[in-house]
């Protein structure tokens, strides 16, 4: 994702050294603060309690609140819904362990400061810091700040992106996904696979849910949208999701 935009933050850090001091809250009450350099890879940021947690107030712009994230079964604070959008691409894509927002304040060399929006770590034991902007608004100040930040990133050891939005089609079968993220929406074991063992090919959205639950397709569809919020099967979320939408196997699924 962004590709191009974290090719030119890459090329655009090398500028700046990385030095920086970083400062976090492993508890609501206490504050530490360490040089950026790789002795914060074992100090567990991405269970940090949120550096800052602005209130709400009248005629606010943006939207405060908290994202139930599925894979951790916790709620993360999110300070626009546009951030909230991003970590529910983040749980529906990646595979994330803990995640924290606001999880530190980086302090430039220059002096200059910044708060990055999230930091998870995958399963995968990547620590990843994430700024969430869209692209509209990505201007040559914020790309010098995401530059500064890179380097930091790259002087602890921490893989760094910056999230600048989703295609609208996209973002609004995410939404409709990300209702069926409950265990309950689940198929039985041997639904599943039926399902898996059926799909030898593209399948009508309708006749795979048909397939999970022969007794009543309403049923069949809500497994469905589980198990593609799941990804245990895929399909091209560009395109709206019908009846006759084409559903596919996962690579990883198992039958």
């Amino acid at each position: 994702m962004n590709k191009d935009l974290m090719d030119l933050i890459v090329d655009e850090s090398l500028r700046f050294s990385g030095n920086a001091l970083v400062r976090w809250k492993p508890t609501a009450t206490t504050t530490l603060h360490a040089p950026a350099d790789r002795t914060l890879l074992s100090r567990h940021l991405y269970l940090a309690e949120p550096f800052r947690k602005p209130t709400s107030y009248p005629r606010q712009r943006n939207y405060y609140g908290l994202y139930y994230f599925s894979q951790t079964q916790s709620h993360v604070w999110h300070e626009s819904l546009n951030e909230a959008n991003m970590m529910m691409y983040l749980d529906h894509v990646e595979s994330i362990t803990a995640i924290a927002a606001q999880p530190m304040e980086m302090v430039f060399a220059d002096g200059g400061r910044h708060v990055p929006d999230l930091m998870a770590l995958h399963t995968n034991n990547r620590q990843v810091v994430y700024d969430i902007k869209p692209a509209s608004k990505i201007t040559s100040k914020a790309l010098e700040q995401f530059a500064k930040t890179q380097a930091v990133c790259a002087a602890v050891g921490w893989d760094y992106q910056v999230l600048a939005g989703l295609p609208e089609q996209v973002q609004a079968n995410l939404t409709w996904l990300s209702n069926f993220t409950h265990p309950l929406f689940s198929p039985e074991e041997d639904a599943t696979n039926r399902l898996l063992a059926d799909l030898t090919g593209p399948t009508r959205f309708d006749d795979a849910a048909q397939i999970l639950s022969p007794d009543s397709l309403a049923s069949g569809r809500s497994a469905l949208f589980h198990l593609l919020w799941l990804r245990v099967v895929h399909t091209d979320l560009t395109q709206r999701i019908d009846g006759t939408t084409l559903i596919e196997r996962s690579p990883h699924a198992h039958a």
